[in-house]
């Protein structure tokens, strides 16, 4: 009998050996002991290991181990013994992965076809397509790769064959389709490159992939393509990049081509929006009346808050209160738009009225940085709203789930990847209130990121011991010390950039608890006269927190005290921040200014920062202030200070 299934056997039946139950700390090392041998090649230590471990969460990782090692001797029959077993946990699908390799390896692929299961990798799809393909089943194998097909990224080397056998059967009509459909899906996501590897695939395509290397040929170009939806896809791609560099020229560029090319409405309207951004973000004179001559009718709302934002801008109170009303009601009935409406009513009024105080009282009855702006306004305490609903007798239940269980042992191991994907395994089977006891348990453990997502899973936005941590909390406390920043505001900035997952890593490289980039993190090291940083320190929580809390204290110092600006350097840049204040002319209200910021990311990244400031300055028993006295007017002089410093 195959040594495994002996193995499952034994560990299924009442003739496991009796061993005296060891500790949890027992087991730990047992278990990285059976590990530590595996790596070895010593498989038969291993085994004797195993029913000493028959009662440890992660036995089941351990048999994945042992399945790993042998798969090339492991029977059919074996490895479905195993997959029953494990079903669609993530040791199964490992189990699954494992056994799906080792058919490839053996070219065996009506086996490889029968195994396959449609949640698998995209290089894992290609070959199952290609399976298809050996065993003769071609209408499957074309639709397989052709769902494949359509993305605009590029697929892994493993998609190539079966791409060009699917090809192969196309006529040339139907490739040239394909490579456009592909194309556009690419321009969509703004995925250049790919679309034009793709688009010089067909024959007399060279117009089209000259204007996606060089967009400014639109200019020789744009009056001479031909008038076809292939056309228009490439225009509105090459028109939006354009609109980076000479906004005016591009402007006139588009009208001309929309009456050549005739652009759908849907396509104009993202150009409309593409050109507004550019507009909004130079400050440009005539913006107001660039947007008034696009958007008559206040047909779109983005442009409408813009106006809204540029009445602000120019203290034009009346325009404020009229353009609000021309939102859709969906938006109106936002925190923002209602307190931008009761603001521009006290200063018309020039007092608060009734009916605009009752407006104040909702929002400030609410939590948010639009609710404390509004409690500042009426001169009230803040409002947290503060609520729990954790039923403490379901801790105990949670514990005993086995997902739950292999979670916090990956957890504490230090296999975060794997543990987060056995914790969302479990949540699968929990219900609200189950969730909310995981929760809870995950920050019993420390686990803080598991904690607040968890809460956020579950819709618990009104636990904020659940959704706001506060962990290494003598990391913080010495780091804001150390240099000289508020505790609450460096938290805020933590639970922003990461919600504290210590090996957070953003799609643009940024890492850590405070999604430090690898550059400013050097620079930052060269600053504070320490060893350039490696990978594993950026994700180390104390040395990541101690360079995100250095930066901080640098941009605070860069721009005068004032956590608005320093908070908008951090996540947009300083020179960004500087760029804007060069522009402005008159000092402005702090909310106006956060306000009227043209990087939209930066606005809300700004207005939460503030809000969590407020809500960790409750939990730490710290003085609560939205904002600061000296934070509350915005002026050209900051730039002035910030380019001293």
């Amino acid at each position: 009998m195959n040594r495994l299934l002996l193995l499952v056997l034994l560990l299924t039946t009442s003739a496991v050996q009796v061993f005296a139950e060891p500790s949890l700390d027992e087991s730990r090392r047992l278990y990285r002991e059976a590990l530590n041998e595996i790596s070895r090649g010593r498989l038969i230590n291993a085994e004797k290991l195993v029913p000493k471990l028959n009662n440890y969460p992660l036995l089941p990782y351990l048999e994945l181990e042992l399945i790993k090692a042998q798969i090339n001797e492991i029977s059919p029959q074996t490895i479905d013994v195993y997959l029953q077993q494990y079903g669609d946990t993530i040791v199964g699908q490992r189990i699954r992965i494992s056994w799906l390799n080792k058919l490839l390896r053996s070219r065996d692929w009506a086996q490889f076809v029968s195994y396959y299961q449609r949640n698998s990798s995209v290089a894992t799809s290609c070959y199952y397509a290609y399976a298809l393909r050996q065993i003769g089943d071609h209408y499957k194998a074309d639709k397989a790769i052709a769902e494949l097909w359509l993305t605009p990224s590029s697929l892994p080397k493993e998609c190539d064959t079966p791409i060009k056998q699917w090809m192969a059967r196309l006529n040339t009509s139907e490739k040239e389709d394909q490579y456009w459909l592909r194309a556009e899906l690419a321009l969509r996501k703004g995925q250049t490159d790919m679309a034009r590897y793709l688009l010089g695939k067909i024959a007399n395509s060279e117009p089209y992939v000259d204007l996606l290397q060089r967009p400014e040929r639109l200019y020789q170009l744009g009056m001479k393509l031909p008038v076809n939806e292939h056309s228009r896809e490439v225009a509105v791609h090459a028109l939006k990049q354009l609109a980076r560099g000479d906004f005016e020229r591009t402007n006139t560029l588009w009208h001309q081509l929309d009456r050549h090319l005739n652009f759908s409405a849907t396509q104009n309207y993202a150009l409309r929006d593409s050109m507004a951004r550019q507009i909004i973000a130079s400050d440009a004179d005539y913006t107001r009346d660039w947007i008034t001559a696009n958007d008559p009718n206040y047909e779109d709302p983005y442009l409408t808050e813009w106006r809204i934002r540029l009445a602000l801008k120019d203290l034009d109170w009346p325009e404020v209160q009229r353009t609000v009303q021309f939102l859709p009601a969906e938006m109106r009935e936002k925190a923002d738009w209602r307190y931008w409406w009761a603001r521009a009513d006290i200063e018309l009024k020039g007092e608060l009225s009734v009916s605009t105080q009752l407006i104040l009282q909702q929002i400030a009855a609410e939590r948010g940085y639009y609710s404390f702006l509004a409690a500042d306004i009426l001169n009230e305490e803040y409002q947290l709203t503060a609520v729990r609903t954790l039923d403490p007798a379901l801790i105990g239940e949670i514990e005993q789930h086995e997902a739950i269980n292999r979670a916090r042992e990956l957890y504490l191991l230090g296999e975060n990847f794997t543990a987060s994907l056995e914790w969302n395994y479990g949540m699968r089977s929990l219900n609200k209130p189950e969730q909310v006891a995981a929760a809870q348990l995950a920050l019993n453990w420390g686990w803080s990121h598991q904690s607040i997502m968890t809460a956020i899973r579950a819709g618990e936005w009104n636990d904020l011991t659940l959704r706001f941590p506060t962990p290494y909390k003598s990391t913080f406390k010495t780091i804001a010390k150390r240099e000289n920043i508020e505790l609450k505001w460096l938290y805020a900035i933590a639970r922003q950039e990461s919600a504290f997952a210590p090996s957070a890593n953003s799609p643009v490289g940024a890492r850590g608890i405070m999604q430090l980039m690898p550059g400013t993190a050097r620079l930052v090291a060269r600053q504070m006269g320490i060893s350039q940083p490696r990978t594993e320190d950026l994700v180390t929580p104390e040395k990541n927190i101690a360079m995100g809390g250095f930066y901080l204290g640098q941009l605070l110092e860069q721009f005068g005290g004032n956590r608005i600006l320093a908070t908008a350097a951090y996540n947009a840049g300083p020179t960004r921040v500087e760029r804007v204040l060069l522009r402005q002319t008159e000092e402005l209200p702090a909310d106006i200014w956060i306000e009227n910021l043209p990087y939209g990311e930066t606005r809300e990244y700004i207005k939460n920062v503030l809000a969590f400031s407020v809500i960790y300055a409750e939990k730490l028993k710290l003085d609560r202030p939205l904002l600061a006295s000296h934070e509350r007017k915005i002026s050209a002089a900051n730039a002035v200070t910030a380019q001293k410093n």
